[in-house]
This record gives structure tokens, sequence and C-alpha cells, in this order.
């Protein structure tokens, strides 16, 4: 039984062996089976010559051209260079804070050169950040590269790798090359941009700091810094940081330079072009002989010293665009107004005032060589005492001596006592140790009446230029007549007035340091958003909106000047003026235009707006419109122009002006008819010098004389043909109307060459024919 047992469990144990031998046998037969129709579904078993050299040449031309675009381009070193120059700023603002004594006016500075660096940081990292994703981009494409299952396959097959063994080698080269350039490059454009990041941080901080100390600086301008001027110097008196100052505005003076050279090319080619369209007017009116006629209408400064004109007005209007300068930029633009003046007022002041100018130029300076001190020691407060005392003598006696036509008199003089008054003021402060606001006042003041004598030299010359620009354009359309210029100068000084007077307080609160709290006063107040229903304005797009429409107005009204037109009455041969008419509706159109984008007034609301004048020009504003759409009428179909002689009306005379909504007629009696665009329309026009400016002449005469008829009819047009104003190239006509005896009537027909002299050439034929028949014993009535 036990045998038995025995038996049967040996049995089932041959019996699983065997079973598990088959089954081993059967799993390793299956894999490689497996293996087989896997490679069918494969790339890479798919795979030919052809498709390798494929996948060969689309893997070379792609790493080609990432290797192209892995270099760093030009632009990476322009803007590391830029990069460096917001660097130094960055750095020179943090040496200044540590190491200089600064006032207001270069913490100012400091402020602005620091603004412009965080600027040009935060571009240059912008770019910076771009170019690093842009390099990125490339390094994930290198590495799909090496995901291609087709070239992977290759490289594993022994046999066709063989075939292809240069390509290999080709693109194994330019991987590694590749690689290794955009390596390099993707660590410089790495550091620059944490250099950029690094700096952005400190030029946030020391912004901080800067805004810290302009606002203890404003709140402690007034506070005692040294002793009284009567006290003995105590002990731990501050020295005079004067040298670190000097060199530490020195290098701010650089950098201003380096940073803002594009508004200075601007402003000197805007000088240039003013000097040579001074110069070419100048050359044409000496070309013509009529300068003489220029200087009876006050042309004196730009016909005298054209180029020191020209210099005053740059170096006049510099400080306007350079309100952050530093002190020693401003005061360097100051030396060359001073040189342009001394050269105009040497020629056209009297020797006295002149000398008292010369006394303002030495107190310019000195005051500019004072202001590099900012704790002066006691001498030197004495020093600055006495120079404040000269300075508010010479403004009050040179108040007394102004010239009476001198431009912007009467505010000179206000400038004058002004500065009369901040010497008073800087002595007081002198003496009570508040020495910073006793300096600011002191040069603020020498520097406001070299600023006003500026100004006053500019309006002249601006002026000046007008009336010139005016003669050389009537010189060249060959209107020699004279003309009253005081209007045009009046129409002109009033808004040059205007913006002498705005840059003049600029540059003096600029001076004072009181121009940043001012300007961002104001730009609060105009930009903050008012709500008036449910549109949403600002009071700045409002006065912007208003000054454009004014400009534009301003500009159509007066740029008839620059062609010569002045609107008299006797601007013979300007009937090209008629084009002006276009310019100025193009002005208008364009200046609403601009102020209605400019302003940001909502579209929506001003097509409302223009809804509502719909509906009321349907109802009510039938004869503007009219008259309006009649004026484009007559500008562009042209039936007459200005200078045409015509008949409209019962009204003959020529025409003036066409305007937008009125044309005006001036009959010959000097009285100016204005009539309405649409009645000059309506009604038949009779015009005289439409295609040429002929008119025929005909008068009676009676002759009493015994000679042959033919040979009078020959005297008759050979006297006529004599005349200057008779048109040579139509025939005089003598009709034969009846004969009594030895009296003979004729009727007399010839063409006058010019309208508007057909009166006088009447009067000369009738003279010259009167003349030569009764030299010759005829009688005539």
């Amino acid at each position: 039984m036990i045998l038995t047992h025995r038996c049967k469990t040996l049995v089932i144990l041959m019996v699983l062996l065997v079973n598990t031998s088959l089954l081993f046998a059967q799993s390793g037969k299956r894999p490689r089976r497996d293996r087989g129709n896997y490679t069918v579904f494969s790339d890479s078993a798919s795979a030919t010559s052809a498709e390798y050299m494929l996948h060969l040449e689309e893997a070379i031309q792609k790493l080609d051209s990432i290797q192209n675009e892995s270099g760093l381009r030009p632009e990476v070193f322009v803007n590391r260079d830029a990069l460096k120059a917001s660097d130094s700023i960055v750095h020179f603002v943090d040496q200044s804070l540590q190491r200089y004594s600064l006032n207001l006016r270069s913490l100012e500075l400091l402020k602005v050169l620091l603004s412009d660096a965080q600027r040009d940081l935060k571009r240059h990292y912008a770019f910076f950040q771009k170019s690093y994703k842009d390099l990125d981009a490339l390094r994930n494409e290198l590495r799909a590269l090496r995901r291609d299952t087709t070239l992977r396959h290759l490289f594993r097959d022994t046999v066709a790798r063989k075939a292809f063994r240069p390509q290999l080698l080709a693109l194994r080269s330019g991987r590694r090359q590749t690689d290794s350039l955009l390596t390099a490059s993707l660590s410089t454009v790495n550091t620059i941009k944490a250099q950029a990041s690094a700096n952005s941080i400190l030029s946030t901080q020391l912004m901080g700091r800067l805004n810290n100390k302009l606002s203890s600086a404003g709140k402690e301008v007034l506070q005692k810094e040294l002793n009284y001027l009567w006290e003995l110097p105590g002990e731990g008196q501050p020295d005079s940081p004067g040298l670190d100052n000097f060199k530490g505005e020195q290098k701010a003076l650089y950098l201003y330079f380096r940073h803002s050279a594009g508004i200075r090319y601007l402003r000197w080619i805007f000088g240039i072009a003013f000097l040579w369209w001074v110069l070419r007017n100048v050359r044409v009116l000496r070309r013509h002989r009529w300068i003489d006629n220029v200087a009876r209408d006050g042309v004196i400064y730009l016909v005298a010293q054209p180029i020191a004109s020209a210099f005053a007005v740059i170096f006049s209007i510099a400080p306007l665009f350079d309100l952050d300068a530093p002190a020693g930029y401003m005061q360097l633009v100051l030396v060359f107004l001073m040189i342009s003046l001394t050269f105009i007022f040497y020629k056209q002041w009297r020797r006295r005032l002149f000398y008292f100018w010369l006394v303002f130029i030495a107190l310019f300076f000195s005051f500019a060589l004072f202001d590099r001190i900012a704790m002066p020691a006691f001498w030197q407060r004495c020093l600055i005492l006495m120079l404040n005392a000269a300075g508010a003598v010479v403004a009050f006696r040179f108040r007394k001596l102004l010239p009476e036509g001198m431009q912007l008199r009467r505010f000179i003089r206000a400038v004058l006592a002004l500065q009369v008054g901040m010497h008073v003021l800087a002595i007081l402060f002198q003496l009570y140790g508040r020495v910073t606001i006793s300096q600011m006042l002191g040069t603020a003041s020498i520097y406001s009446i070299t600023q006003v004598l500026g100004l006053s030299v500019l309006v002249r010359v601006l002026v000046e230029a007008v009336l010139l620009q005016i003669h050389t354009s009537r010189i060249l359309n060959k209107l020699e007549s004279t003309f009253d210029s005081a209007p045009i100068v009046q129409n002109f000084r009033r808004p040059l007035l205007a913006v002498a007077l705005l840059m003049w307080f600029i540059v003096f609160a600029t001076n004072l340091n009181m121009y940043n709290t001012i300007y961002e006063g104001m730009s609060d107040f105009l930009s903050t958003p008012r709500t008036l229903g449910q549109t949403e304005f600002t009071f700045g797009s409002i006065l912007l909106f208003m000054i454009i429409i004014w400009l534009a107005h301003f500009f159509q009204r007066y740029v008839g000047y620059f062609f010569g037109d002045v609107g008299d009455d006797e601007s013979e041969g300007l009937a090209q003026r008629s084009k002006l008419l276009v310019t100025r509706l193009v002005l208008l159109a364009v200046g609403y235009l601009l102020a209605v984008a400019a302003s940001g007034l909502p579209i929506d609301k001003v097509t409302i707006v223009l809804g509502a004048l719909g509906v009321g020009i349907g109802l009510g504003l039938q004869n503007i419109v009219n008259n309006f759409v009649s004026g484009i009428i007559l500008i562009f179909d042209r039936p007459l122009k200005v200078g045409d002689s015509i008949e409209l009306g019962g009204h003959a005379g020529r025409v003036k002006e066409i305007g937008i909504r009125s044309s005006t007629l001036t009959t010959v009696d000097g009285a100016d008819v204005i009539i309405p665009n649409g009645d000059v329309l309506s009604q038949h026009i009779v015009n005289w010098t439409n295609t040429n400016p002929y008119k025929r002449i005909d008068f009676s005469l009676d002759v009493e004389t015994p000679e042959d008829k033919d040979k009078l009819v020959v005297l008759i047009k050979d006297t006529i043909r004599s005349s200057d104003l008779v048109l040579e190239k139509r025939e005089p006509v003598v009709l034969l109307e009846s004969i009594k005896g030895d009296s003979v009537s004729l009727k007399i027909y010839f063409w006058c060459e010019d309208f508007y002299k057909s009166e006088a050439a009447k009067s000369e034929v009738w003279y010259k024919l009167y003349q030569e028949l009764k030299s010759r014993g005829m009688k005539v009535s």
C-alpha cells in the first residue's frame, strides 16, 4: 500500500517536470516571435537608405539653423554696452549719496538720472529675458534631435552606420559645437540678466533713499545751518566740501551729456535750420536791393547780426528742454546766451546801458563760483553778502535805464524789481545762517534777469523773422508795394509774449527747486479722472483739446503771412492766394481731428454730439451749412479767385478774400462788401479777369481836319500803340460814325493789358491823342 502510494507520487512529479519544461520552452520562443512582430511596425525596421539620408539631411539642416541662431546677435552687445552706462549712473548715484554734500538741485538731478536709469534697466532686462527664452527654446530643439528613433537606430546598426559614416561624424561634430556655443551664449545672457536685475534692485533702494533725502531737505531748507554772521565761527563748524562737490558735478555733467545727446542734436538742427532760413531771406532781399525797406519796418537784429541772433534763439529756449540738467550745464548754456546777447547789445544799446550789462555778467560768474560751495566759510559768506548787495543796487539802477522800445519792457522791469527783493532776502537769510536758501535766492535772481533779457531778444528776433519772410515772399512774387507791419507785429507779439512768460516762469521755478513740486501738483490735478453723468474726463484732456484748437485757428489765420499775403488791397499778382484757403481748411480739419484724438474724448460721445448737430442743421442751420459748402465749392470749382475783378448782385469790385463762410469784395470806392458764399453761387457772376486780365476800352472822338481820313486813322492807331498800357498783340480799331464837312466823328476801341489800370490807360491814350492831333493843327472834341 505504501509502495503504491509512493509510485503515484513519483508519477505525478514526473508529469509536472515535463509540463514545466514545455512551458519554459514555449516562453523562450515567444519573445523571439513577438520581437519579430514588433519590428514589423517599428520605424527602424521599415527605414531604407533613402529614409536614413532624408533624416540625416533634416538633422544637419536643423543643426545648422540652431548653430546660426545660437550666437549672440549685435543687439545683445549694444544693449550690454547701454546697460553698462545705466550701471555707471546707478553706481554714481550710490557714491554721491555716500560721499557728497548735496543740495536740493543736486538731489533732483540724481533723481532724474536714476529714473532714466531705472527705465533703461527695465527695458534692458526685458530684452535679455527674451533673448534667454529664445536661446532656451533652441536648446530644447537641440535636445529634440536626440529623440529621433530613426537616427538612434542608425547609430546602433553597425552595418548601416558604415554607409553613412561621414554624415554621422559631421552630425556629431556639429552637435557638439552647437551645444558648446549655445551653452556659452546662455551663460553670457544669464550673467548680463542677473547684473541688470541686481542693478534694478539697487536702483529701487537708491530711489527710496533719494526720496527720503528730498523730503528732509525740503523741510530743513529754512533751518539754521551755520552761526549768525555776527557771531564768531563755532567749533565743529562743517568744512566746505567744495572740491568733492565739484568733482561730483563734473561726473554728473558727463553722465548728463552722454544721456541726453538726442535732445541737444534736435535743438542744434532747429538752430541751423533757423539760421539758414534767415540768411536765405536776407540774401534774397539784398540781391533785390530791398533790405532798406525791411529796416524801416523794424527788422534790425536779423539784418545786422543774423548769426548772433540765431544763437540767442537757440540758447534762450535751451533751458526749457534741460530743466533737470546739472547746475554746471545750465550755467554753461547761460554763458553762451550772454555771449550772444553781448554781440547784439554792443551795437544796439547805449554805452551806459551796455556797461550795466557787463556788470551783470561779472555778477553772474561770481554767483556761479560761490554756488559750488555748499557750506561757505566766514569770509566767503561776507563776499556773498556783498555780491547780493551789489546785485540789488545794479538791478535798481538798470531798471531806470531800460529803453522804451524794448520787447517785454514792463515784464523786465517787474523781474528787476523781483531781483532786488530776492537779493534783500538772500542778505537776510545769510545773516541768520540760512546758507542754502540764501545762495538759492541770489543765484536764481541773477539767472532770472539773464533769462528774461534772452527771452526779450527771442521775441524780437522771431517777430523780425516773420517780417523778413513776408518781405521775401512778396519780392519773389514781384510785389514791391509797401504794407503796414504794425498789425502783423501785434498779432504775433501777443502769443509770443505768453509763451515767453511761461518759459521764464518754468525756468525760474526750476532755479528755486520748486518746478517738480508745482509740476507734480498740476499733473495730479489735470490727470485725475472726473465724472459728469456717465462721461469720464480729465481737465488735462480738456486743456489739451483747447490748446490744439487754438493752435489750429492761429495757424490757419496767419499762414498767409509766410507766403507774403498781408491782406492789403494792393496785392496785385497774388491771385494764387486762393490756394491758401485750401491750406487753411486742411489746417482746421487736421487740428480738430488731432484735438479729438489727443484729448482722449470718447468717440461714441462725439458721435452723439455730431448727431445732435445734425438735428440742429436740419432745423435751423441750413444757411450756415449752405454757405460752408458753397465756400468749399468756390475753393475747388474756382469760378472766381482772390484778385479777380467781378460784378455780382449790383456790386462791382475786386475779390479781396474767399472765406469758409463768406467772401469779401472791395469796391472802387474802397468799401468792403461781405457776401455769403451761398449768395455768390446763386447769382450771375461777371468775371472780368477769369482767363486774362485784359479789358477793351472804347470812347468817341470828334476831329475837325481837312486831312485824308485814312491818314487820320493811321495816325490815331500809332498814337494809341505808343502807350505802355495798351495791349500790343491786339490791334486798335477806329470806326467812322459820321462826317459833316471837315468834321469827323470816330469810335475808337483798344485793349488795356491790365484790367486794374484800364482807367489810367483810357486817360493816357486820350491825352496822347489830344496832344498829337492838336500839334498837327486839328481840333479835337
